[in-house]
């Protein structure tokens, strides 16, 4: 369902790329010549990062001295939609699309597509790998402004810590598990988020919870027992009393202010 593999030698666009899965990021490092599509062709500059819609042929005419040919399914990029709910999401592969990063930005970059090679090398679970895609895509179209602010260090350890967030929220509550996957202390991973996202573990995860819960009410034909038990809750009741602490109302009433 992905697949990252470096990229460099001389080209011609008599042959096209060839790609595993339909969803395509092409991302140059150092190059120059072009990247040859129907809609035109477009300059390979250093640190340029292509977005590559599903249909058309990719050719490129020139060299990559270094790069990375990144293709992945439309699971993952749907993944992705989900978590990004901004139209640029959405129009992200639509049509042929690149964006230029700064030499800092691009060093971050780089280091993620490393640490995602190694993920997927290491046959990470597909959920684990889809939520790593997903904040990386959001990183790299500049949709996740959050993210630029960190060191490279900070942000693997965020994606890592999304990641494994969004894989296990429904099922686990305490941060000692989260902290393992981690591969540091409860207390050193309370402070690291705390610096860097603003926010403890217990309302982290308390606002992914809820947003979850808000998406059921609004978007699925669960009822309200069913929700709670998806979200891990032992009783309604006590989904019931986490919601309207979260929300100021309660789930009955948010529901019916949603058909309003």
């Amino acid at each position: 369902m992905i697949q990252l593999e470096p990229i460099s030698g001389c080209f011609h666009k008599e042959r096209a790329l060839q790609a595993v899965y339909p969803m395509r990021m092409l991302i140059v490092r150092e190059g120059n010549g072009f990247l040859c599509m129907n809609s035109g062709e477009y300059s390979l500059l250093k640190g340029r990062i292509f977005f590559i819609p599903e249909e058309g042929l990719v050719r490129l005419d020139g060299e990559i001295t270094l790069g990375y040919w990144l293709s992945f399914s439309s699971l993952l990029y749907a993944e992705f939609l989900q978590q990004h709910l901004d139209p640029q999401a959405k129009n992200l592969f639509l049509k042929l699309s690149f964006r230029d990063l700064d030499p800092h930005n691009s060093g971050k970059t780089y280091g993620l597509l490393d640490q995602l090679k190694r993920e997927i090398d290491h046959k990470r679970d597909m959920l684990f790998l889809a939520q790593y895609l997903s904040l990386f895509l959001g990183f790299t179209a500049g949709l996740d402004g959050y993210l630029a602010a960190l060191t490279l260090d900070d942000l693997q350890y965020v994606l890592r810590f999304r990641a494994i967030l969004e894989q296990f929220y429904k099922q686990e509550r305490s941060i000692q598990f989260y902290a393992e996957g981690m591969g540091m202390s409860s207390g050193k991973l309370n402070k690291f988020l705390d610096r860097v996202l603003g926010k403890s573990f217990a309302v982290l995860i308390k606002d992914r919870i809820m947003r979850e819960a808000e998406e059921l009410l609004l978007h699925s034909d669960y009822t309200i027992d069913e929700i709670a038990k998806l979200l891990g809750f032992g009783h309604t009741s006590s989904f019931n009393t986490g919601f309207k602490r979260y929300k100021g109302m309660s789930v009955l009433q948010f529901y019916r202010s949603s058909l309003n």
